[in-house]
């Protein structure tokens, strides 16, 4: 059994061979005059005469009959055929839309077809995968929606992810993922579920060994707090305050307040009078009051 990237190349030749078909018969039928295969071999006999440099060391056509037994080395001889001595130039892809991106779809295509024929070794055969890919990216670009439908497209692209893959080139696909096993059906005895037991408290204890020894005091509730107790102090205090009239402490504060403007204004009186007192002995020591 050949190893996997020969036999992705010679799967790649294969796919650029139908390619070329599928691009030479869009071209040809899609020229005016006629369309027919036999055509098609006239043309190329012709064109073997009026250039034989050009469409030298070719198989004889004259066995082909019918368009899958072309390949790509045919078809790319008359796709990009110069024409510069022909009689009647046909000139099949300057006739299209996209002549630039007709004319790199074959030459792409031709390269990655060269390519695969030549592989020998894991190297080359990914080199042609590579260019294969590059190939459907071109032919994609050129004929999308004439020559190619969308799902034609997508066929080859997929084909190409292939060989990228086979080849080495493109990367192994994901590993699946573990297996899971099967949940155990009803009715079956499965692995039974952990149970945490946690330690109770020393209250808890406590109050299980009261109630089995039937004590009729129940456990004091951790959530209930003990009253503050009075200080003596405060008892005293109240009890004078309860002893002491109520009127005489109000009319006394009263009265401390009203006596206290009094004693200032003395105060201040006093206080004025030393100081012209003490004026007037400066001032008749100094002679200014001739009268005392």
């Amino acid at each position: 059994m050949p190893e996997e990237y020969l036999q992705a190349a010679f799967e790649i030749k294969a796919s650029c061979d139908e390619i070329s078909r599928r691009i030479l018969r869009w071209h040809w039928e899609s020229k005016p005059g006629g369309h027919g295969f036999d055509a098609l071999l006239e043309h190329v006999r012709r064109r073997q005469e009026e250039s034989p440099a050009y469409y030298g060391h070719m198989p004889d056509v004259g066995r082909k009959t019918s368009w899958q037994q072309l390949d790509t080395t045919l078809c790319m001889r008359v796709l990009l055929d110069p024409e510069n001595d022909a009689a009647q130039p046909l000139d099949l892809l300057g006739n299209t839309v996209h002549p630039g991106a007709a004319r790199r779809a074959c030459n792409a295509v031709r390269t990655a077809r060269n390519e695969a024929a030549h592989a020998s070794d894991r190297s080359s055969g990914g080199q042609a995968a590579i260019l294969f890919d590059e190939a459907v990216e071109c032919v994609e670009d050129a004929y999308a929606g004439t020559a190619f439908s969308e799902k034609e497209l997508a066929k080859y692209y997929q084909l190409s992810r292939e060989y990228l893959r086979r080849c080495g080139v493109g990367g192994k696909e994901p590993a699946p993922p573990p297996d899971i096993p099967p949940a155990a059906p009803e009715g079956q005895g499965g692995p039974a579920p952990e149970v945490h037991v946690y330690p109770t408290g020393a209250a808890r204890q406590k109050a299980a060994a009261r109630r089995k020894a039937g004590g009729a005091e129940p456990a004091e509730s951790p959530r209930q707090g003990a009253k503050p107790a009075r200080s003596p102090a405060s008892g005293k205090g109240a009890g004078a305050a309860a002893r002491r009239p109520a009127g005489k402490g109000k009319a006394g504060a009263r009265g401390s307040r009203k006596r206290e403007p009094a004693g200032s204004r003395a105060a201040l009186i006093a206080a004025a009078a030393a100081l012209l007192i003490g004026l007037a002995v400066r001032a008749a020591g100094m002679g200014l009051l001739p009268f005392l």
